[in-house]
C-alpha cells in the first residue's frame, strides 16, 4: 500500500471541509464553505438533508444491533443517526485528517462516544485493511470511483452487506441539476463523477464477492443500492 492517494483522494483531503460547510448548511459549528460551495446550495438546497433521512428510514429495520461502517463520515452526523437507528457500534472513515478530527472531536462531546470510532484512510488504495463489520453504508461517495477504483473500494470493504447512494445513470434525466452539476465540478476541478448501470455495478459486486441479490431502489431524487435481505422492503 502507498501512501500517496488517490486523485479523487487528494481532491477530497482539501476539499471535504468546505463541502460538509455547504451541504449542511444549517450546522453553524463548521468553518465557512469557498464561494463556489456556497453557490452549489442553490441548486441542491436541502437535499441532501433529505438524503440522510430516507436512508435512515430504509434502514431502520436492519441495523439493530450491527456493527457499520460508515465510508466517507466527514463530521459524523450520518454515523450518529445510525446509533440512534440502532445500531450497536458505527465506525466512520473519511480521507480527510482534518474532518475526522472534527469528528472525533463532536465523538467526545457527544453522549455515544463508547460506541463510536472515527480514522482517516483513503478507501481506493489496494489491499487496505480495514475493520471487519456487518454492514457498510456511504453517502455521496462512490460516484467518484472510476471502474478500477470501484472494484478496488468494494474488494476493500468487509463485510456480508452493503447499502450506498447509487450514483446511477438515470440522474442525466433530470438534465438541468446535472448541467449545473457538471460546471461545479468542473469550476471546482473534481477529477471526476462516474454514473453506473445497474447490471454493470452488480457484476463489480460480484467480482468483489459480496453474496445476495443486489437490489436497486429509487426514493424521490435518490438511487441507492444494496444487498440486503428484501424482506424489509
Amino acid at each position: 500500500m502507498t501512501d500517496k492517494k488517490s486523485e479523487s483522494g487528494e481532491y477530497w483531503d482539501k476539499h471535504v471541509v468546505s463541502w460538509e460547510a455547504s451541504t449542511y448548511y444549517t450546522d453553524k459549528n463548521l468553518p465557512k464553505p469557498t464561494l463556489w460551495d456556497r453557490f452549489s446550495t442553490l441548486f441542491r438546497g436541502s437535499s441532501l438533508y433529505d438524503r440522510m433521512a430516507i436512508a435512515i428510514e430504509m434502514l431502520k429495520p436492519y441495523v439493530n444491533g450491527l456493527t457499520v461502517l460508515d465510508v466517507g463520515c466527514a463530521s459524523g452526523r450520518f454515523a450518529n443517526m445510525l446509533l440512534e437507528a440502532g445500531a450497536a457500534r458505527v465506525i466512520g472513515v473519511d480521507v480527510s485528517e482534518e474532518i475526522i478530527k472534527i469528528a472525533n472531536e463532536r465523538r467526545l462531546a457527544g453522549p455515544n462516544k463508547d460506541r463510536l470510532e472515527f480514522f482517516a484512510a483513503d478507501l481506493v488504495q489496494p489491499n487496505l485493511k480495514l475493520p471487519q463489520v456487518d454492514l457498510v453504508t456511504s453517502l455521496g461517495v462512490i460516484e467518484y470511483f472510476d471502474n478500477n477504483e470501484m472494484l478496488t473500494f468494494l474488494r476493500n470493504t468487509k463485510a456480508k452487506y452493503f447499502f450506498h447512494d447509487f450514483p446511477d445513470v438515470a440522474r442525466t434525466t433530470n438534465w438541468l441539476l446535472w448541467w449545473m452539476r457538471q460546471v461545479y465540478i468542473r469550476i471546482n476541478k473534481c477529477p471526476g463523477v462516474y454514473l453506473y448501470k445497474r447490471d454493470e455495478f452488480t457484476d463489480l459486486v460480484k467480482q468483489a464477492g459480496f453474496e445476495g441479490d443486489v437490489w436497486y431502489v429509487r426514493r424521490s431524487l435518490f438511487h441507492y443500492v444494496s444487498n440486503l435481505p428484501r424482506e424489509h422492503e
